[in-house]
């Protein structure tokens, strides 16, 4: 089990918050993400690819409700500190282990999401996942070979009917996280996937083109 309160012994979500803020910004678009949810499959089997402080994981589990819901994130495999710096980051104060435990302590809040910890770089990590997903959200590596490596890995992980979707579609190529835009098309285009939703706050949802025939035959 993971240590779940490694600076302060009775800190709550929101006093780490309250230490550790992000940008109002990231707020706002936290918002701005929501509305993709409503087009994923509720209850069932859940994953979520590059966690960090489990922000959207909250909103996850308040929407979808998944029975199980996978955790998976480098964490502390990266360092003590993100030490990149930015405000994302608290300008590189922010320790790692702490974002790990406010993710959890965040999930832990809904009594009906059974969380499963996944703490390793994806797809590397992928086996300890040992069953087929209901959807998965993807919000990783931004890198273009390393999200369609992602993409291509999610790919059987996912049940008949299963949703991936993720985070900074940018068609924009100026855009910071284009790559993930190229990522996606490229996925969709070599597959048996098709981009069912896209758009507002960088978000977008895949299904697989079968499914979407089998429905309407």
């Amino acid at each position: 089990m993971f240590n779940l309160f490694r600076s302060k012994p009775d800190e709550s979500v929101a006093e780490i918050e309250a230490r550790f803020p992000l940008p109002e910004s990231e707020y706002k678009r936290l918002k701005a993400r929501r509305w993709i949810l409503d087009r994923v499959p509720k209850g069932g089997i859940g994953a979520e690819i590059g966690v960090f402080r489990g922000h959207f994981s909250e909103m996850i589990c308040e929407v979808l409700a998944p029975k199980r819901f996978y955790l998976v994130d480098p964490w502390t495999l990266q360092g003590e500190r993100y030490s990149w710096g930015g405000a994302y980051f608290n300008e590189g104060r922010l320790p790692t282990a702490v974002a790990r435990d406010q993710a959890l302590m965040r999930v832990r809040a809904f009594a009906e999401v059974e969380p499963v910890m996944v703490e390793g770089f994806f797809p590397d990590c992928a086996a300890k996942i040992p069953e087929k997903l209901d959807f998965a959200y993807l919000d990783a590596s931004h890198k273009y070979e390393r999200t369609l490596h992602e993409l291509r890995a999610l790919e059987p992980m996912v049940k008949p009917g299963g949703i991936i979707f993720g985070d900074d579609w940018w068609p924009n190529p100026k855009a910071p996280h284009h790559a993930v835009f190229r990522a996606v098309q490229d996925f969709v285009s070599e597959s048996d996937w098709e981009v069912r939703a896209a758009g507002p706050a960088g978000q977008y949802a895949l299904g697989r083109r079968a499914d979407r025939l089998a429905v309407s035959g």
